[in-house]
């Protein structure tokens, strides 16, 4: 897998969040997905990215987000959550392929970012950023084709 380096500027954010343990996500993001989705025209405008946002965990409980970026925060729709995304330098993988190979593809991503000597943040929130390529899971989670970047922080 190879590794491609980029500096991105600040972003803010604003979407739908699940905090619980890794077990469930393969439940739990589909739903949120979908009430993103459903929402998603609240946030005003064209959207052509999407992002999702690996906050923290811990003691075993992660927060996740689905989001999209937005301008202005302050006309934040009610129950979504506003997220500012700081400047930093990333390291951008691209999984390609079904939603259950997701976490092979974040495995290949560590042992690459790892084999160029290169070291991830782990107090930086992981970004993975949906465009065109990518079809949400509450469609097609099997859809060979889906393809979206994972984006890891780097120290």
């Amino acid at each position: 897998m190879s590794v491609e380096i980029a500096e991105l500027p600040e972003f803010k954010l604003a979407g739908l969040a699940f905090a619980g343990p890794f077990p469930m996500l393969s439940a739990e993001m589909p739903r949120l997905w979908g009430d993103f989705l459903r929402r998603e025209a609240e946030l005003g405008g064209e959207r052509r990215l999407r992002y999702g946002v690996s906050l923290q965990q811990h003691g075993g409980i992660m927060l996740e987000c689905i989001a999209a970026q937005l301008d202005d925060l302050n006309a934040l729709p009610a129950g979504m959550l506003a997220l500012r995304i700081p400047a930093r330098r990333y390291a951008i993988f691209t999984h390609i392929g079904p939603m259950t190979a997701v976490q092979a593809s974040y495995l290949a991503a560590f042992r690459a970012l790892e084999d160029s000597g290169l070291q991830l943040d782990r107090e930086a929130p992981r970004l993975e950023r949906y465009d065109s390529r990518f079809i949400p899971t509450v469609d097609e989670a099997q859809r060979a084709a889906n393809a979206y970047d994972i984006l890891l922080p780097l120290a």
